[in-house]
């Protein structure tokens, strides 16, 4: 991160962005004409990672943690993979580094430029604080507060202390969001991908967010985490599908980054999230995958993520892929654009869910706001048979046959059934949204991940066989991304300070993050 806020004192080299910063803009510190809507448009990258080689690395590649993605290669580098959690350092710091960059090369331009007021202000700031949040569940502590324009040496904060200053700054953002009413904001709808400016569904975004970052906390500071859901409920979150966020980007060859990387053969659908589909007979698989070859058998058949020998593309033609990466969502401004998925207003519903089963307030009975998300992830895939689908209190997840290597089949662990059940335990029915709540949220790995550190659940098919080199197991698997090499390099004494921060005070990928830390029970 040193070499990153680098950047920011260096003069900001923006010339693969922005052509002619250097006409607006000489002192990055003290700016006088600044295109900040421009500056905001790149910051905007960071929501989905539309460019194919930053999509590989944030979205694909750490991504089989999350049991919903595989990336069937080892680029020559056998088992030193995130697969068999053993990734090479350039591949551990890419996330970080590259969210860094995009998040801080322009953000406090528009600070300065805009006197911490209005939409653009507000909106770069809820970018900040969502890929911020991202970096601090992927590794932890993070520097967060202690960031400035021109700081190089910066501090780290401890997870508690950055979590709920990002909880601060989010309800700055939604304040703003609030003052603005409903209607389109003309300087922002001229580059916004996502919303086309409508800051009424901005706000329910970040309400939304606000609500995400709850749950992910609410093992470990309960109370805190209620307070903050139920503001985000009642403010306003994702409701219909039209409230969904897309990245409708569309630039040539780079307007999806998960068709290209598709493309290259390096994208698969996991072995876990389509074996638990086929249990449920689910409806929804024609709508995500493409159908095995049928010289494999046919039907639906995912790619288990660390196979007994590191796999090379070859090795699992037609085996299923993901139709979304091909396809465009109905309804988006720009048909073309092939849009890549930011976050689903069925999330929402599987929140507000999981906090109605904890005693929150959440506008509705758990068992009312997990069948409305049921329903909403069936609109939002024009699929029928919602209905007959929650209904089901007979069919279980299913196993995984390998049908070329019977070494990487799988039985699955899993027993939940989809209907609710009131009758049932407080850990069945948590298991049961979490669950559903995962089939929902297509191709956004990171919540499945944080949802199987903090709970235990969806419970994730392990690789293999494990090469950490931290003592990342089977049964618990990996934990975190340790700090970027980059830190080290030119951060040293921040970085290794950080360390206390952490179980044991070790930068382990095996060390339980602050909100993950009630989970050690169920393992």
């Amino acid at each position: 991160m040193k070499k990153i806020i680098c950047i920011l004192a260096a003069a900001i080299c923006l010339s693969g962005c922005i052509g002619k910063f250097e006409e607006y803009n000489r002192n990055p510190y003290q700016p006088t004409t600044v295109p900040v809507r421009d500056l905001l448009s790149s910051m905007f990258n960071v929501y989905a990672s539309p460019q194919q080689n930053e999509c590989q690395f944030n979205n694909c590649m750490w991504a089989c943690y999350s049991g919903q993605i595989t990336a069937p290669h080892n680029w020559g580098k056998g088992t030193a993979t995130f697969a068999y959690f053993n990734a090479e350092e350039s591949w551990n710091q890419s996330t970080t580094n590259t969210f860094f960059t995009k998040i801080y090369s322009n953000y406090f331009i528009i600070k300065e430029s805009t006197k911490e007021e209005g939409i653009i202000y507000a909106i770069a700031q809820l970018t900040r604080i969502f890929a911020m949040q991202e970096v601090a569940s992927l590794q932890g502590p993070i520097p967060y507060t202690k960031v400035r324009a021109g700081d190089i040496y910066v501090e780290y904060d401890d997870e508690e202390t950055v979590w709920k200053a990002m909880f601060e700054d989010l309800d700055g953002v939604i304040r703003t969001l609030e003052d603005a009413g409903s209607g389109v904001n003309d300087d922002l709808n001229e580059i916004d991908q996502i919303y086309g400016g409508d800051c009424r569904r901005w706000l329910k975004f970040a309400n939304t967010l606000k609500l995400r970052m709850a749950m992910r906390i609410s093992g470990i500071a309960p109370e805190y985490a209620r307070t903050k859901a139920e503001e985000a409920v009642t403010s306003g979150v994702l409701s219909g599908i039209d409230d969904s966020a897309y990245d409708t980007t569309n630039s040539g060859q780079t307007n999806n980054g998960y068709k290209i990387v598709d493309g290259w053969g390096e994208l698969k659908a996991n072995a876990c999230l389509v074996s638990y589909m086929n249990g449920y007979a689910d409806p929804r698989r024609a709508a995500y995958f493409t159908e095995a070859d049928e010289s494999l058998g046919g039907g639906y058949i995912g790619v288990r993520s660390g196979t007994n020998e590191p796999p090379v593309p070859a090795d699992y033609n037609g085996y299923s892929s993901f139709r979304i990466a091909r396809v465009a969502n109905k309804g988006l401004k720009d048909a073309g654009a092939n849009p890549m998925p930011i976050m689903y207003a069925s999330e929402a519903w599987f929140l507000r869910a999981e906090g109605a089963l904890r005693g929150w307030d959440m506008g509705g009975t758990a068992r009312e706001l997990y069948e409305e998300g049921i329903r909403k992830s069936f609109e939002e895939f024009d699929v029928a048979g919602a209905d007959e689908y929650m209904a089901d209190s007979e069919k279980r997840p299913g196993n995984h046959t390998d049908p070329k290597s019977s070494i990487d089949s799988y039985t699955n662990q899993s027993t939940v059934t989809i209907a609710w059940n009131d009758d049932d335990t407080f850990q069945t029915n948590l298991e049961r949204i979490i669950t559903q709540k995962w089939i929902a949220n297509l191709l956004n790995p990171l919540e499945g991940w944080s949802d199987f550190r903090r709970t235990g659940y969806p419970k994730i098919f392990p690789p293999v066989k494990s090469a950490s080199q931290d003592g990342c197991g089977l049964q618990r698997q990996m934990r975190r991304l340790h700090f970027p090499e980059s830190e080290y390099n030119g951060n040293r004494a921040n970085t290794e300070a950080a360390c206390a921060f952490l179980p044991g005070g070790q930068d382990s990928d095996n060390a339980d993050l602050w909100w993950a830390l009630k989970s050690n029970g169920q393992y």
